[in-house]
């Protein structure tokens, strides 16, 4: 099961159709709940939000991230889940010089598993001021776009992963590939 933390984006329903439309069971629940077992999840996304790292109280989603990340579980952030998971494990999020509202293009650095088969360059949503501005340790850049350095990241040995992106919308080209790459991981 896939077990997808809603961190207030108004998008999190269609992560959960995008994992139904690629045959996986997903349950969304929200980062709010104080107390959740992760029994049976094989896999964690944290979606966007509107919030930023620096002005709220830590949640069910620091919890999930310091899990997946002790047991090596494939975990996704999304726009505010991936600069969550790039604070939470030693990394630098600040208000960008520049926010990203609409079709961004990304520019694919380093392939690896999350971005294969992808084009070098592509279109994708983006909603963010806050962006990271350093990764965490043992991260790698995968793509940049012209105002964020940091639109994809992994771990280098683990499977987490960071997009400042939106991969589950329909404006971003490849995005259900890039979820799917995810999935099957």
């Amino acid at each position: 099961m896939i077990l997808i933390v809603d961190l207030g984006s108004q998008y999190t329903h269609l992560i959960k159709r995008n994992c139904r439309d690629l045959d996986f069971e997903a349950t969304i629940i929200n980062d709010s709940q104080t107390a959740y077992q992760p029994e049976n999840v094989e896999k964690i996304i944290l979606s966007g939000g509107p919030k930023s790292v620096y002005n709220r109280k830590p949640a069910l989603s620091e919890r999930m991230v310091e899990h997946a990340a002790a047991e090596n579980m494939p975990l996704l952030g999304i726009c505010f889940g991936h600069q969550l998971l790039a604070h939470q494990l030693g990394g630098k999020v600040e208000r960008g010089k520049s926010a990203e509202y609409g079709l961004t293009k990304i520019y694919v650095d380093k392939e690896d598993i999350l971005l294969r088969g992808l084009p070098k360059t592509f279109n994708a949503w983006a909603s963010h001021f806050d962006e990271v501005i350093t990764l965490p340790r043992d991260f790698a850049q995968l793509a940049h776009s012209e105002i964020n350095q940091f639109e994809a990241m992994k771990h280098k040995t683990k499977a987490l992963f960071g997009l400042q992106f939106h991969p589950e919308v329909w404006h971003t080209e490849n995005g259900e590939r890039i979820l799917e790459n995810f999935l099957k991981i």
